[in-house]
């Protein structure tokens, strides 16, 4: 990392600090109890404002063209549209080429993980999820969130 992107990094105040504004997240997975317990994870993050659940493909396409979702949370096997088309589907939308995608999923193969990058996620989670390092990753999206903010405000 050069030294100016790092001393500007350093430099920043806290993302709770510059944050006015709470961010909404979708989390599309067939499973409820699932959903429950990735709700309260992110519930817990200050940052965090409205959480809507959808248990299937379609039904985020259809929650993602009604209300703009800064963060989605993703499984990529579900029952009709999985996950993989739907992350791909999404991207073709202007307004979610580049909100963070985070795969959330059972599947633990690297070929998997490389489906997840083509398909246009961001990141990629194994179930079960590890709170501090989940914890961690969500704490550098919004970051990255944040900085891109700041970086179009400042071109304007």
């Amino acid at each position: 990392m050069n030294d100016s992107l790092k001393s500007e990094i350093e430099n920043q105040p806290s993302i709770a600090e510059t944050n006015k504004e709470k961010y909404r997240v979708l989390i599309v997975d067939d499973n409820p109890s699932f959903q429950k317990l990735l709700s309260l994870t992110l519930s817990m993050q200050p940052q965090i404002g409205t959480i809507d659940c959808a248990g299937s493909g379609e039904k985020a396409i259809e929650l993602a063209q009604a209300a703009h979702y800064d963060i989605i949370c993703m499984d990529a096997m579900m029952p009709g549209m999985d996950g993989y088309q739907t992350c791909t589907l999404l991207r073709n939308y202007e307004n979610y080429r580049n909100t963070p995608i985070i795969m959330v999923t059972g599947l633990t193969s690297p070929l998997d993980e490389a489906k997840a990058i083509i398909a246009g996620s961001t990141t990629y989670v194994t179930k079960p999820v590890q709170q501090g390092p989940f914890k961690e990753m969500l704490s550098r999206v919004i970051f990255m969130i944040e900085y891109k903010k700041k970086q179009a405000r400042n071109s304007d």
